[in-house]
Formats: C-alpha cells, structure tokens, sequence
C-alpha cells in the first residue's frame, strides 16, 4: 500500500512554509525568499520581449484568453482559477475569463482545451483529477495527458479535509471507522474530486468498511446534500469548509503530510491511525498541444509573476491552496509521475478501471 513515511511528532503544516518542487519555500513567507525563488528562474523571467515569437505571437493576446476550469464554480478550484485570471488579465493586457466546463471527472474540459487551436487563447487548470485519474481509471481513456497536452506551469496544491456530520456522534476518524463497522451498509460519502474519490476508496478497502459512494461533478453540489442530512462524510476542500463548519460538521483528519496552520488542531490521516493515500492533489498550467515554445515562456513568465504576490498567496492560504508555479518541464516531469503513482495506488486498493 503506497503511503508516506512521517513521524508522529511533525509540526503544524503551514502554507508559508510549502516547498516549491525546486525545493524553495512558499512564496508567501518573506519577499526575500519570494525574490531568491524567482532568482531560480532568473533567465526564464528576465526581459519582456521574447525572440523566437511570429508576428502573430507578438501581437498576443489578440482577443480574451479562456481559463478552462474542469469544476463547476464555487469550488476550490474555480475561485483559486478566479484570484489568478483577474491579474493573469492585467499582465497580458486582454482579459482572462473563467469557463467552468465540469462532467465527466474533468475530461469535458480537457476535451475542449484538445481540441483548441494552440494559440494561447485558451489555457487550462488541470488538476489530477482530469490528468490523473482519468487517465489511470479508464479502459480507453479520452486523451493522453503527456502528448495532447503543452505544460506551462504548476499552479498549486490542494488541501483536503475528512468532515463528518455531528448527526453520527463521532468525535474522530477512529470512533469514525468504528461506528461505519457497527452499521454495515448503511452511511453514504460524497465525493466532488478524484482526490476525494481515491482517500475514501482506501480508506474503505484498508478497513474494510461497507459504505455507499455518492459521487457529485463538484464539492459545491455535494455540499448541499451534505447540509441538508442526505450524505454525512465527505472528504473536501477550504473553499466549502465555512458552509460545513456553521452546520457544526467535524474535520477528524487533514489529507497532507503536515497538520495546516489554520486548523492546526486536526491531525494528519497517519495521526489518526490511517495510512496516507501516496497521491498529490495537484494542479497545474496547461494549454493544448504543440504551443509555440517561446510563447510557453511568455504565459510562463507572467504566470510566474502572479504566483510570487504576497496577496495572492493570502488568498489562497483562505482558501486552503498552496500557490505554486515552475518550468514547463516540472510540470511535464510530474504528470508523468503522478500518473505512475495514481496507477499502482488503484491497483492497490482494487479500483477496477472503467
């Protein structure tokens, strides 16, 4: 069973402490370090004017840029989307618009970033759930995530908390486990996500737990049954948590290696006695495939601009992402990984590809 190795003693898990890939700090912590990380990429970010565009990649942005987002809106996803595309917009001079395009566990999305034209008019939020795990859970999947696809830029990483409705007396993840095991078949979970979908798909198979799956195209709609009594556990991000919390629902454990700095007071899934899913709810910067290279580094670069601002690192510590961004090849190097990863952790636990 893939899991990560942590010791029991670990210290609250604080965004501004978050490792880039290249192994620097989050780019919230301290204007230093936000300019010592960028000094990484120094070549990459310097200069405006990038030689090897066409005249026609000079003159881009022509019209809007579309952000292609794989949720509908409400989620984590989409509002992180939404902090970036507004300054994303002012260093391209031409508006960035938002396009929720949610169905089918983010292949609708990735479908229409496919088949658009490589211009850079249109870009999309990949996260692992388009990228990763359906790639990984079908027979025939609809695209392949390495070659129909440019990678730009990481974006981010997700934070998933497992919440759990007072109406079930449960106080924590083992009262949890114990109290799904003396009532055999009868609690349902929600899930919005593939992260969601894949942590509760171990955390059943590890303890044996008989649960029905109630899956939802985002946490958004999942939300609302889970507040209204119909399903009572669902693994889900910051973005939803105010909406559960003043419903008095119960976060027993945090899905990350390191407890959060905002809640600091919920332990990890390893804390609470259960073995860590060894996947990454990623997210990152794409565009179609065969995007001119020099293009690539224009978008990259003012990408990069965007992730390393103090303000938006504070949203997104609200929001529960952590904000990230890299070369292009960080990005294709992980997708290539994850999709490895996401492939023996179904294999593990038994998850049947489609």
């Amino acid at each position: 069973m893939p899991r990560l190795s942590l010791s029991p003693d670990e210290q609250a898990f604080d965004p501004k402490n978050a490792l880039h890939p290249s192994g620097a700090r989050h780019p919230s912590s301290t204007v230093t370090q936000r300019r010592q990380w960028l000094g990484q990429g120094a070549g990459l970010l310097a200069g405006a004017a990038l030689p090897g565009l066409s005249r026609a990649q000079a003159d881009w942005p022509a019209k809007p840029v579309r952000l292609v987002v794989p949720f509908p809106a409400g989620g984590g996803a989409d509002l992180g989307a939404r902090v970036v595309a507004v300054h994303l917009g002012n260093a391209f001079g031409k508006q960035v618009v938002v396009e929720n395009r949610a169905g089918a566990d983010g292949a609708v999305a990735a479908l229409e970033v496919v088949k658009s034209a490589p211009d850079g008019h249109t870009l999309y939020f990949g996260t692992a759930t388009s990228m990763s795990y359906v790639p990984s859970i079908k027979k025939s999947p609809p695209y392949d995530p390495v070659t129909d696809f440019t990678p730009i830029s990481t974006f981010c990483i997700f934070t998933f908390y497992l919440m759990v409705s007072p109406t079930l007396g449960v106080r924590n993840l083992a009262e949890l486990v114990a109290y799904t095991r003396a009532n055999p078949g009868k609690l349902s979970y929600a899930t919005g996500n593939s992260t969601s979908i894949m942590a509760m798909a171990q955390l059943t198979h590890t303890n044996k737990l008989d649960m029905t799956h109630v899956p939802y195209k985002g946490e958004a709609q999942a939300v609302i049954d889970l507040v209204g009594g119909r399903v009572p556990i669902m693994f889900a991000t910051p973005a939803v948590m105010p909406q559960l919390l003043k419903e008095k629902f119960i976060p027993v454990a945090v899905l990350l290696p390191k407890r959060t700095g905002t809640m600091p007071e919920v332990p990890t899934m390893s804390e609470a006695g259960q073995p860590l899913v060894n996947i990454l709810p990623w997210g990152g910067l794409l565009g179609p495939a065969r995007m001119p290279a020099a293009l690539v580094e224009r978008i990259n670069r003012d990408f990069s601009a965007v992730m390393r601002r103090a303000d938006v690192g504070e949203q997104y510590e609200k929001l529960g992402l952590f904000p990230q961004f890299s070369t292009p090849q960080v990005l294709a190097d992980q997708i290539k990984e994850q999709l490895g990863v996401w492939g023996r952790t179904m294999q593990s636990i038994g998850l049947q590809k489609e």
